[in-house]
């Protein structure tokens, strides 16, 4: 029993300390979003441009041709 309460002090101590060095900004947070800019991914995603931009094909096909029109409208 006593060697449990010593295993979970010593992990409440690594994670306190592991806290205090990562807020007062000795050791970078590893779970920072903005690191994502500056990688290969990052720096591609910036680059690509669209190459249809606002050239889209019209997909709807029932906005031509509506299958159920002249159908009997319930009136409830």
């Amino acid at each position: 029993m006593e060697k449990i309460w010593i295993i979970i002090v010593l992990i409440l101590l690594l994670v306190g300390g592991a806290y205090y060095l990562i807020s007062s900004g000795k050791l970078s947070n590893p779970l920072n979003k903005n690191t994502a800019t500056s990688s290969l991914g990052g720096q591609i995603y910036n680059q690509t441009q669209n190459p249809l931009k606002d050239k889209i094909p019209e997909t709807n096909p029932f906005g031509k041709v509506n299958p159920f029109k002249g159908v009997y409208k319930n009136p409830f």
